[in-house]
């Protein structure tokens, strides 16, 4: 029993340790923009092609839709539009 305990809690450690290598790797390679506002925070992840992760406080946002959105439109338009959204409904500012 003990031996199956000590097993499960290894793997258990290793998969969480796995998911943060990914996602510090994936916050080094990543540009950012980073929106404050006494209403909630978002920080957006993202490359050339498409936006890549987020972390969000006190605000929601639906990655896999605003994936879409930003390849649409494109990476570059979809941060200058985001940004001023976040300005203009939250009295936040983004950098």
């Amino acid at each position: 029993m003990k031996k199956i305990l000590m097993i499960v809690g290894g793997i258990t450690l290793g998969i969480i340790a796995l998911v943060v290598v990914i996602f510090m790797v994936m916050s080094i390679n990543s540009k950012k923009l980073v929106c404050k506002s006494n209403k909630g925070n978002i920080t957006l992840m993202y490359n050339d092609k498409t936006i890549k992760g987020y972390v969000a406080n006190g605000i929601t946002y639906n990655l896999d839709e605003q994936k879409l959105i930003a390849e649409q439109i494109g990476v570059e338009n979809y941060i200058e539009e985001f940004s001023s959204w976040f300005s203009n409904n939250t009295d936040g500012t983004c950098k």
